[in-house]
């Protein structure tokens, strides 16, 4: 069975584009959690970390049309992830794993006018590779909290296999109004910013972002590689 390495990440979020920025931020005492106002989310006031501007088409643009908000950041996490690598990303060893929870869902809220094979988790997956001309379907891991992980595990064992030599795990999830009142429903939001670990603590505060780990076969393909 063949060793696999992470060679590459990023993580695009409020309060940094890259995985160093993000971590800095922490360092630093800075957060993404601001209190937002009752409106077309939401009836009652909360708190989340959302990224600003968050229905502007020009935040992370690409230069093309047709690209929602989800697909974006992807796209832009994975820039950001290859640039620290030697792979060939239209290699046809090279396979695109996406994950998420929701993807595109903020769509449906738009009302009856929409593409609805646009809201397709695969019709994103394909969006991402494609802007990419990597030549393989893409895989969709979707499920719930533990998609990440998951995406990361299918990667692993597809390299262990031999299958491919390289897997381009991303995934993305922004807040919308059926995500926020789905856990405002069973009462799971905090109504101040969350305090993780705190024995007084009231809940979570849900966030949006974006994150990519470039896994491989290959140490040498990357300048950061970490066995996993």
């Amino acid at each position: 069975m063949r060793a696999v390495y992470s060679i590459a990440d990023n993580i695009i979020s409020p309060i940094g584009i890259t995985t160093r920025e993000n971590f800095q931020s922490l360092q630093q005492d800075r957060t993404g959690i601001r209190k937002f106002e009752s409106g077309a989310m939401s009836s009652q006031p909360f708190h989340a970390a959302l990224f600003p501007s968050a229905e502007d088409g020009e935040l992370y643009p690409l230069g093309k049309q047709g690209y929602s908000l989800f697909e974006r950041i992807m796209i832009h996490s994975v820039r950001e992830a290859i640039s620290q690598t030697t792979i060939d990303i239209t290699s046809s060893r090279v396979i695109f794993i996406i994950s998420s929870t929701k993807g595109n869902i903020s769509m449906i809220e738009s009302g009856n006018d929409y593409d609805q094979t646009k809201v397709s988790l695969s019709h994103s997956a394909k969006q991402v590779s494609g802007w990419f001309s990597n030549p393989n379907e893409p895989v969709v891991v979707s499920n719930a909290c533990i998609s990440g992980v998951l995406a990361v595990l299918t990667a692993k064992r597809l390299i262990e296999a031999n299958v491919y030599d390289v897997a381009v795990v991303t995934g993305a999830d922004l807040i919308t109004k059926f995500i926020l009142s789905g856990f405002q429903s069973f009462q799971a939001v905090s109504p101040e910013a969350c305090r993780p670990f705190d024995a007084s603590r009231q809940g979570v505060t849900l966030g949006e972002g974006a994150a990519t780990m470039i896994i491989a076969a290959d140490a040498s393909a990357g300048e950061n590689a970490v066995e996993i």
